[in-house]
């Protein structure tokens, strides 16, 4: 697209970035090691067949880093469009209301988790895995929560801090 000069539209570039945001790599990279009674191949079967939950988490990844990295890195070098501009272009609004619209596909994406987390659990491999999934995601709001922490990680100094240094006693 970039090569291309290109805005592809929001659905394209969301499909693109759900495969490429890395989550279901960190997702099944977290499974190694936790045995053949819970890393099963259903266990896997799962993360690659790309269940509604596993998506979810993909683009809550994509579109957060997505919204926070728009302005202040992403658009300032030649680089592929990312969600905010290819909201602004397919839809004709302004900046603002596309991360409003992208913040409410985030919304939507987590609703998408508590359901196939909740009330299907029938239909997951294993709390050990889904968990993980979970966990995964929550922390991509710890990354983004004053800023970019991937891009400034002195920003990540507190939550480490209450963490390792001054952890809440148990």
């Amino acid at each position: 697209w970039r090569n291309e000069g290109r805005v592809p539209t929001l659905r394209e570039y969301i499909i693109n970035g759900v495969a490429s945001s890395g989550v279901s790599k960190l997702c099944t990279s977290c499974f190694v090691g936790m045995g053949a009674e819970i890393a099963t191949k259903k266990a896997f079967e799962w993360v690659t067949n790309e269940s509604k939950m596993m998506n979810a988490g993909c683009l809550i990844a994509r579109v957060q880093n997505d919204i926070f990295s728009h302005e202040q890195f992403e658009q300032k070098r030649n680089h592929v469009a990312s969600a905010v501009e290819c909201c602004m272009k397919e839809y004709r609004v302004s900046e603002k209301e596309a991360v409003e619209f992208l913040w409410k596909e985030i919304s939507n994406a987590w609703k998408d988790i508590v359901e196939e987390y909740c009330q299907k659990p029938t239909l997951l491999p294993s709390t050990d895995l889904t968990d993980r999934l979970l966990n995964l995601t929550r922390l991509i709001n710890i990354f983004y929560d004053d800023g970019d922490c991937l891009i400034n990680s002195h920003l990540l100094k507190d939550h480490l801090t209450s963490l390792f240094i001054d952890p809440v006693p148990l």
